[in-house]
């Protein structure tokens, strides 16, 4: 984290030694400007971090989160917030610049070994389903799919939620099973 203070009218930078070193410089080896750290905002991230810039002097803060090519070629994520101090004679604003990259890398990693696992926890039962509904309806493997993914679609209902009832279906002895799938894909 480093913090730093706008010239409003000038769009003239003081940033701290954090900042420079955020940004891939050392202290004082580049002069901030508005420019340079829109020059440094991803290209994708840019049209937003100008638009919390350009409305800070009548919002009175202003906050973004959004990446950073350093001078030294890394992507970061950041949060820029601030808010405008109003002096005599002075526009400018104040705050800070916070590194978020290994927080949001977890957070990230995180979330893609939880979906990894729900993944490999219901394919079993979706392979199954697609199974049952290629004996039952006479259809190739990826046809069987086809009727999960279309039923989930139509009727809003997760692909491995049709596959576990089409399961239990498989189960019963007691039911019409091609009647119960029909129900269960809510075909025909």
């Amino acid at each position: 984290m480093g913090s730093f203070r706008l010239d409003l009218s000038s769009d003239r930078w003081t940033w701290s030694e954090a900042v420079f070193r955020l940004h891939g410089f050392e202290p004082h080896e580049v002069v901030p400007t508005t420019d340079l750290v829109l020059a440094h905002t991803h290209p994708a991230d840019r049209d937003d971090v100008r638009a919390a810039l350009v409305t800070a002097p009548t919002a009175g803060a202003f906050s973004s989160v959004h990446r950073i090519l350093t001078a030294r070629r890394r992507e970061l994520t950041v949060a820029l917030v601030g808010s405008v101090e109003s002096d005599p004679g002075h526009d400018g604003a104040a705050g800070y610049f916070l590194d978020l990259t290994s927080a949001v890398a977890e957070r990230a990693a995180e979330r893609a070994s939880a979906d990894i696992q729900a993944a490999a926890t219901t394919r079993g039962v979706i392979e199954q389903a697609k199974g049952v509904l290629a004996v039952v309806y006479d259809v190739e493997i990826d046809d069987a799919f086809d009727l999960m993914r279309t039923a989930s679609n139509d009727h809003n209902v997760a692909v491995r939620d049709l596959a576990r009832a089409v399961v239990d279906v498989a189960h019963r002895r007691d039911v019409d099973r091609r009647a119960a799938l029909d129900r269960v894909l809510r075909r025909g």
